[in-house]
């Protein structure tokens, strides 16, 4: 008999050879983990270090890297996949994708299915890149985690690197998450947080550590009151750092904004939420109002859920009154869900579980079942000792399983009296190296149901309004069709108002917000007039917005708003007075702002009836019943924020101030149409601010801004009357 070669080896669980315990070429195996190691050797990077080659499969593990093919199982390093998309494929809830050093052109976009983790070896070394440049990278769901990556490449504008999958609508339990990644994608969105394309009640993303090189394209994006959380983001040379539009909103922490367009852009707010009416007068300059926010419910006579997108489409009894976009509760709807018995979940089984038809007794350590075909898939020591077309008997009540029928909220243990397989020998039908496979039957069946039963909430986004009494709300997918049965109601989402709300008074009034030069004229020795209309409330509690014009070689250089004014319903003209020489007159545009006021704090409803107080003073008296509309405000807050030289442009090269580029202050932080962003931040030359209220100029050691201009003029004033200086 030929002579074993044997290597080093150790049967101890767990243990690892040292560097010194091998040399180069040599090899160690560790018996009891069937894990083999070997000692690497990088030239020019002077490491040696002990590496594992290939092992034993880890559960809930997949492998990618170069080497690999999207025909492996991915289960071990040595039989990795090619791709992540690859990878994706097979991935199932729980499973972590650990992506080796190298570049993979990836064809996106790809899928990520439920509580998936992808993760690279080192953030320099694992590079990702999209083959299709019109459509977004990755589409996540629930769960996801992204760390240790770089994204690479270009992608048409507006594109996105991390999206929520827009196919596959489903109920937000766990935000995903980006971590330790940098994106160099041009033109890309780095994550986009569109609420539209979830359900529940956060629709939210998170990230930590992300670099966002993206020329021309935007940081975070968040929109369709969706919501991010946003910790050390930053970002150069993109359009804007971070949007929140249609009632997106973010929190962001100890972030960076460099170079680039703009830095933080809060645009207008979402869509209409739902209507009160004054319960009694609001006085002028008031702060506080009683509101009704009282909601009829309406019944449901219809109900048909296509399961496979989510949709469904909700007839009701009599008018809803409800518009694209508001939140509507969804009640008591008995529906009829053909599901069989459910997917089954292992949990335990008892000592000999099986038995062959020698009486020999063996464990079982997992199980899977398919209700439809009826197959038993074991994990057992006895795949070595059987063959397909050998039987086995399963002890009664040895298997247990939790079932979706009841949410797994009990156990069932199995085979019991009812069952087919229930002290009946039954048919070995596949051997593997660790699992055998018998038929025990199928299981059908079906079960009215209460819907929402609380799993994906209880409050739906309106979609779409077909008429009067039948709407759209996507509820998100199901594995199983569902019947309408009978009953349910449906009602206006009311809850107590909170911070992030605005509203308006029956009219929406505006403000003067931007006056931008059409032609800056010629032939001023001296700054011209500016005058504006008058709103069409002068002549109660409007205040007419005022200007000054500033001149550079006889042309108009820039105008300064004064007082932007209030009460406007319309645009205003705005007019230059003539130049001194020739008749080439100066002319400029006005955009309006409109006037919400913020939510501060709200009583509980009682009675249908609200007390809220407001951020600002209403200035105009306000008569009961009144119509109030409530609409979540695109927000953004923002603490510790750094900007540096925003304005220069998307230009990498261009931008730096060595180059022209030159900084727009005004465009750090941008609020429109009602949009919020709330502030501290510090810019390249230190400047610190405190929104738009508190600006410290450290060059100068001078303290401006409206918050405290007001405090200065309140408490010097008095002083200076006590001291005589009105004489």
């Amino acid at each position: 008999m030929a002579t074993p070669l044997r290597i080093k080896r150790s049967a101890v669980p767990g243990k690892v050879p040292a560097v010194q315990d091998l040399q180069l070429g040599e090899l160690a195996l560790n018996t009891y983990d069937a894990e083999l190691y070997t000692l690497r050797y990088r030239p020019g990077i002077g490491t040696t270090e002990v590496v594992k080659i290939g092992g034993a499969q880890v559960e809930n593990v997949l492998y990618v890297n170069k080497d690999g093919d999207d025909g492996n199982t991915g289960g071990t390093a040595a039989d990795a996949k090619l791709t992540i998309k690859g990878a994706v494929g097979v991935a199932t809830d729980g499973t972590v994708i650990k992506v080796a050093a190298g570049t993979y052109v990836e064809d996106n976009p790809v899928k990520v299915p439920k509580q998936i983790s992808i993760v690279g070896d080192t953030l320099r070394e694992v590079t990702i890149s999209p083959l299709n440049v019109d459509k977004d990278i990755f589409h996540v769901s629930p769960g996801d985690m992204f760390s240790e990556l770089t994204f690479s490449g270009t992608v048409d504008s507006g594109k996105s690197v991390i999206a929520f999958d827009p196919d596959k609508i489903q109920y937000v339990d766990q935000s995903p998450y980006v971590r330790f990644c940098t994106n160099r994608v041009a033109n890309s969105i780095g994550l986009k947080v569109d609420g539209s394309k979830a359900v529940g009640p956060f629709k939210s993303m998170v990230t930590d550590s992300y670099t966002q090189y993206n020329v021309s394209g935007i940081g975070v994006s968040v929109s369709n009151e969706g919501y991010a959380q946003i910790v050390s983001l930053f970002t150069m040379n993109l359009d804007a750092a971070i949007t929140c539009h249609s009632g997106g909103q973010c929190d962001v922490t100890n972030s960076n904004s460099s170079f680039g367009n703009y830095g933080l852009i809060a645009d207008g707010k979402g869509a209409h939420q739902y209507t009160g009416t004054l319960a009694s007068p609001m006085q002028e300059n008031s702060d506080k109002f009683e509101v009704n926010l009282s909601a009829s419910t309406v019944n449901i006579s219809d109900f048909v859920y296509d399961h496979v997108s989510g949709s469904a489409t909700v007839t009701t009894s009599s008018p809803h009154g409800f518009n694209v976009g508001m939140g509507v509760t969804l009640s008591g709807i008995i529906v009829n869900c053909n599901y069989g018995s459910g997917i089954h979940t292992f949990t335990s089984a008892t000592s000999g579980a099986i038995t062959d038809s020698g009486n020999t007794q063996y464990n079982v350590t997992d199980a899977t079942y398919d209700y439809s075909t009826g197959d038993l898939v074991l994990t057992t020591p006895a795949a070595s000792a059987l063959s397909i077309n050998d039987t086995i008997t399963i002890s009664a009540n040895s298997i247990t399983f939790t079932c979706e029928a009841d949410k797994h909220a009990t156990l069932h243990p199995y085979p019991r009296t009812t069952d087919p397989a229930y002290n009946t020998p039954v048919t070995v039908t596949n051997v593997t190296g660790t699992t055998i496979t018998v038929n025990v039957g199928p299981v059908s069946g079906s079960q009215n149901k209460v819907y929402p039963d609380g799993n994906v909430g209880y409050v739906f986004t309106v979609d779409e309004v077909t008429n009067s009494t039948t709407f759209k709300t996507n509820i998100g997918i199901s594995k199983y069709a569902h019947t309408y049965v009978s009953g349910g109601d449906a009602k206006i989402n009311l809850i107590r108002p909170f911070d992030g709300k605005i509203v308006y008074f029956d009219d929406l009034y505006y403000t003067v917000g931007k006056i931008k030069l059409t032609n800056a004229g010629s032939g001023y020795n001296t700054p011209p007039v500016i005058t504006i209309d008058e709103p069409s409330t002068s002549g109660t509690w409007g205040v007419k917005a005022t200007a000054i014009p500033s001149i550079i070689g006889s042309k108009v250089d820039e105008v300064e708003i004064i007082s932007n004014g209030r009460g406007y319903t319309s645009t205003p003209t705005i007019t230059f007075s003539a130049p001194d020489v020739g008749i080439n007159t100066a002319t400029a545009e006005v955009e309006l702002d409109p006037t919400f006021y913020s939510v501060k704090e709200s009583t509980p409803i009682s009675a249908g009836i609200c007390t809220i107080t407001i951020n600002e003073n209403v200035p105009y008296a306000v008569g009961s019943a009144t119509t109030v509309p409530f609409y979540r405000q695109s927000r953004i807050l923002a603490s510790s924020h750094s900007f540096q030289y925003i304005g220069s442009g998307v230009d990498p090269v261009n931008s730096l101030p060595s180059r022209g580029g030159v900084t727009i202050q005004e465009n750090e932080v941008d609020n429109r149409q009602g949009g919020l962003v709330i502030y501290t931040s510090t810019d390249q030359g230190g400047n610190f601010r405190i929104g738009e209220g508190v600006q410290i100029d450290q060059i100068s050691g001078t303290i401006t801004g409206n918050f405290y201009s007001k405090s200065l003029f309140a408490n010097v004033t008095p002083l200076i009357l006590a001291l005589g200086g009105d004489q």
